[in-house]
């Protein structure tokens, strides 16, 4: 029977907090969305090991002294001569213990070109996955394309062990980065499509990517194996996969939609799992026809990526979210593929550095918790400043030649302080990253939130590509990408300013409407205590600054 408090629920937020926004319900979809996007993460960061290089040696004339000794290690191969002799040897052997993309078909010397374009490819494939995945989403439902997509993956990783040529092997690259691509930009959006604002910001701190990362670690130093890498990948994602006969699709969106009587199964599903009293299908019906009123304006219910554009309450949070995505990602892929200041094994360096990024969430959670949106992303971004700008700072003061043996132990301090340094901006703008998911989450209405997120996550792979680009190979130089780096926090920084405060407000499911009549009153979100002094939301106009008239 329906409640006195849920006669008086206009909004489907106040759905989520009547049959519980932060349940068990809650969790039992984040864990299972999340599962595939930790999965994921291996796709995006295989060809860090793939592309790993353990070293050869020649066996022609194997007991002279000198083919021993010269072709011995990857090191070696910095050497101009040492490429002549691989080229010229007849019988060459990769160290045992290891087998990679590099070593399966020989990619080195002049033949590495191969691996910037096995990488170029999956991240063309990404770029696409992240750009098709908004409209799928917006247009098939949030379910449907995710799980579509890890299908894909799994088949893909599968097909990949088999590959005959390293050509055949981009091809299938390409592949698997159309499904990380659509994976990474729809998976965020499911779990927070059912929770409450302060359960959305502490999924939103959960360090999937890095975890993600961590693990993939362990696999890699484990197997050591690309083939086996991609068979272990195949199953987990087959795994994550079976979790979709019980996840629900999105309530907003089948609402959107006007498929009202599963919105109204799906709302009593949350409320059977959280133990709480289930709206009824009328009162469920009855929000959702009032969100779709909104939609009786427009021209059309179909959405388009020019949407974010031409409807000016959203350009503003289009155009910016766009750079501050950007620029984060070429911050930490500028900063992922060229931290090499750490000595030691690589797989352990490997570890290290992703579980390092863990620890992001110990200052991304807090802030969430106590500062709103804009001021968590700003606090994380000065710290990347600071870092960045350290990293001058240290490289100007200390000075000193690394080649100088009278300047070691300068050298030394000033290695040590730049690797610290460079670690910090790293932990810091994947907790400001958290903070702006979040914000960018409520910031984009339902129905066009998934073509935000395929846009945003689009720039931010053109950042994945520019990045690496922008520092230098020459040690010595990297404080001038450190302070181009510390520019563009400073730059995000002013345009998360811009964007208006999202904590603790409702989700909007329906873009704000066209202009009315003559174009000078505008339809904005009304709130339900309005509508109820003003009667019916069709008989309303609202100014832009949203009062009534």
């Amino acid at each position: 029977m329906e409640s006195k408090d849920q006669a008086k629920m206009t909004s489907f937020d106040e759905v989520i907090h009547n049959v519980g926004g932060c349940g068990h319900f809650q969790g039992l979809v984040g864990l299972a969305v999340y599962a595939i996007m930790i999965v994921s993460v291996s796709g995006m960061m295989f060809m860090a090991f793939g592309s790993y290089n353990p070293g050869w040696t020649c066996l022609d004339d194997i007991l002279s002294p000198e083919n021993i000794t010269a072709q011995n290690a990857s090191e070696s191969e910095r050497s101009g001569d040492q490429c002549q002799n691989f080229n010229t040897c007849q019988n060459r052997s990769f160290l045992s213990g290891t087998s990679t993309v590099t070593t399966e078909w020989s990619l080195v010397c002049d033949q590495t070109w191969a691996l910037d374009v096995i990488l170029t490819v999956q991240i063309v494939g990404v770029m696409l996955g992240a750009y098709i995945i908004g409209h799928l989403g917006d247009c098939l439902g949030r379910r449907g394309s995710l799980y579509g997509m890890v299908a894909l993956h799994c088949v893909a990783n599968l097909l990949a062990v088999f590959s005959p040529s390293w050509e055949f092997f981009a091809a299938v690259r390409f592949f698997i980065g159309i499904a990380v691509g659509a994976i990474l930009t729809t998976g965020p959006l499911i779990p927070q499509e059912f929770t409450s604002p302060f359960c959305r910001g502490v999924l939103g701190t959960l360090p999937d990517w890095s975890f993600g990362s961590a693990l993939f670690a362990v696999a890699v130093i484990v197997l050591k194996d690309w083939r086996h890498l991609h068979v272990l990948i195949a199953v987990a994602s087959g795994l994550v996969f079976l979790p979709v006969f019980w996840v629900p699709e999105s309530f907003r969106w089948l609402a959107v939609q006007g498929r009202d009587s599963q919105a109204a199964a799906v709302t009593d599903k949350m409320a059977r799992l959280n133990k709480r009293p289930s709206p009824s299908s009328e009162l469920v019906k009855s929000i959702a026809e009032s969100e779709r009123q909104r939609a009786l304006v427009e021209n059309s219910a179909r959405y388009s990526y020019l949407d974010l554009f031409r409807n000016s309450s959203i350009r503003k949070s289009t155009i910016c979210m766009g750079f501050v995505w950007f620029f984060m990602a070429i911050i930490y892929f500028g900063i992922s593929f060229n931290v090499t200041a750490l000595s030691g094994d690589f797989y352990l360096n490997f570890l290290i550095l992703s579980v390092m990024e863990i620890a992001s969430i110990l200052f991304a959670l807090p802030v969430m918790s106590f500062l709103s949106r804009r001021w968590g992303s700003v606090l994380h971004l000065f710290i990347v400043t600071l870092a960045c700008f350290g990293v001058t700072i240290v490289t100007r003061t200390l000075g000193g030649d690394p080649e100088d043996e009278h300047n070691e132990n300068e050298n030394e301090l000033k290695g040590k302080l730049i690797v610290g340094l460079v670690v910090v901006a790293k932990l810091s703008i994947i907790a400001a990253w958290n903070v702006v998911l979040i914000f960018c989450v409520e910031l984009f209405p339902t129905a066009v939130r998934n073509l935000a997120f395929g846009y945003c996550n689009t720039l931010t792979r053109v950042g994945t590509l520019i990045g690496p680009i922008l520092f230098p190979k020459d040690p010595a130089l990297l404080y001038i990408a450190m302070a181009c780096m510390g520019v563009f926090t400073v730059f995000s920084a002013v345009l998360v300013l811009v964007l208006p405060e999202t904590k603790g407000q409702p989700l909007e499911d329906m873009l704000p409407s066209k202009a009315l009549l003559n174009g000078t009153h505008h339809l904005r979100r009304i709130e339900s205590d309005q509508i109820e002094q003003h009667g019916d939301l069709d008989l309303m106009e609202v100014d832009e600054h949203g009062k009534i008239v």
